[in-house]
């Protein structure tokens, strides 16, 4: 399987999980419906992403070598309390330094859309991480690490990230995409800052509900 084919599969099924639902709001203006739609999606692209990584598999200079699932689990913890650190210092530096809000659009929407619609928790924390690290760590970074250096496509991988997110904290998301890409490399396994992810995720939705 070459590098192209897997990145391309692993694409088209994370724009089909993005677009589709806005393709069904724009028909029938349905909030309910969107956020339903959204999440299933959500939940099938992270089972067809891990299948056809399996299924149609490459492996970029990045997973050449093999960790324990314990070294994964490890790595994906501690890199989930080094990426909080990360962003705090980023989100101090954005404020005091670039004198931006210290509040995330993004957080505060998906917030309020989860007030309204519970069950989009499970896209948010799950769905939304792992089709993202599929993404920008195993396609936007180690694949095009097998043609580039690991801190140039680390950092295309960020950038890229931050721009997704369309936040405005433009230097949170980037440092947050960095801290990720370094526990992929260190990892040698996606799962790992996939855990990481989702634990970053978990926390912050957690000190919002507080």
């Amino acid at each position: 399987m070459n590098i192209r084919r897997n990145s391309l599969v692993l694409l088209v099924t994370y724009l089909v999980v993005m677009l589709f639902p806005s393709i069904l709001f724009a028909i029938f203006q349905n909030n309910s419906l969107l956020f339903i739609a959204t999440t299933i999606l959500g939940i099938a692209g992270i089972f067809f992403m891990f299948y056809l990584n399996y299924k149609l598999p490459f492996k970029n200079r990045l997973e050449e070598k093999s960790s324990s699932m314990t070294s994964i689990l490890l790595l994906g913890v501690v890199g989930t309390f080094l990426a909080f650190i990360i962003q705090k210092v980023s989100m101090f530096a954005e404020v005091y330094l670039l004198h931006q809000s210290a509040v995330s659009e993004n957080t505060s929407q998906i917030m309020t859309i989860v007030s309204h619609y519970p069950y989009y928790l499970i896209y948010v924390i799950i769905a939304a991480p792992v089709m993202e690290e599929f993404i920008f760590r195993k396609v936007f970074f180690g694949n095009i690490a097998t043609f580039i250096n690991p801190i140039g496509a680390a950092l295309i991988s960020s950038i890229l990230f931050s721009i997704a997110h369309a936040d405005g904290h433009y230097l949170t998301y980037a440092c947050l995409g960095i801290v990720l890409s370094f526990i992929y490399y260190k990892a040698h396994d996606i799962k790992a800052p996939i855990i990481t992810h989702i634990l970053m995720n978990l926390l912050i939705v957690a000190l919002q509900l507080k």
